[in-house]
């Protein structure tokens, strides 16, 4: 007889780990826990982000090479289905668990799959990709950190390169005070920290908020030419949702 696994308690997971300083130490026992249930994984879904793939179908600028990352790849949907369109593809995930389950679900997609954390990014992937993609990691991570991990994110993308973020947002402070997450909304005005790591903002797409006082958003950065990864250009202001 097969035993029924236990469901993962993801917010006492995520608690766990925060409180003892480990912002990104919940992922792998989640992942590991619920390896092989994709409905265990809050953030999961049935396939590539619609919003990427949207973005893909019809990008705001074209990217100056085929070389893409992807961030946070969890379960290798989105990267799975860059590769499929030609993308030279790398994509890492904290989780050594999850980037096992994704070359498990993926097992011919041409991608190079890799363990690490975006808050302590390998020196060799900063400024090497035409196109950073990235859904939803940021919201996962504790508003302490989160500073870091854009700045990180945005430092992926090499010159004229640009960064798609596919985010979820909080309309007021009132909407994410009363939040119980993990994932948790963003306020609009974090997102001025990827201008921090030399990126300018082409685009920021939203569908009007849902219910619960929340937009998910999709953000195009780009590095200009003569920018390079290692040259941060400070914070810059806020970006209003509009």
């Amino acid at each position: 007889m097969l035993r029924r696994r236990r469901p993962v308690d993801v917010r006492a997971l995520a608690a766990e780990h925060l409180e003892a300083g480990r912002p990104t130490g919940w992922f792998e026992p989640l992942y590991a826990r619920a390896f092989g249930d994709r409905t265990a994984i809050p953030w999961a879904q049935d396939g590539a982000d619609p919003a990427v793939l949207d973005w893909l179908d019809a990008p705001v600028a074209t990217p100056p090479g085929d070389r893409a990352v992807v961030v946070g790849c969890g379960l290798g949907d989105d990267a799975a289905a860059l590769a499929r369109l030609g993308w030279t593809v790398t994509a890492f995930d904290v989780s050594p668990s999850a980037v096992r389950w994704a070359r498990r679900r993926h097992p011919k997609a041409a991608v190079d799959w890799q363990v690490a954390d975006v808050l302590d990014l390998p020196a060799d992937l900063l400024g090497r990709f035409d196109l950073v993609v990235e859904v939803r990691t940021v919201p996962s991570l504790p508003g302490v950190v989160r500073d870091h991990a854009m700045d990180a994110i945005g430092r992926l993308a090499a010159e004229r390169g640009l960064v798609l973020v596919v985010t979820l947002l909080a309309t007021d402070a009132e909407v994410a005070r009363r939040w119980v997450g993990p994932p948790w909304p963003q306020a609009p005005s974090e997102l001025a920290v990827y201008r921090g790591s030399g990126l300018t903002r082409l685009a920021l797409e939203h569908a009007p908020a849902d219910d619960d006082g929340t937009v998910t958003a999709r953000v195009t950065w780009q590095r200009p030419a003569g920018v390079p990864a290692t040259d941060g250009a400070g914070p810059g202001s806020a970006l209003p949702i509009v």
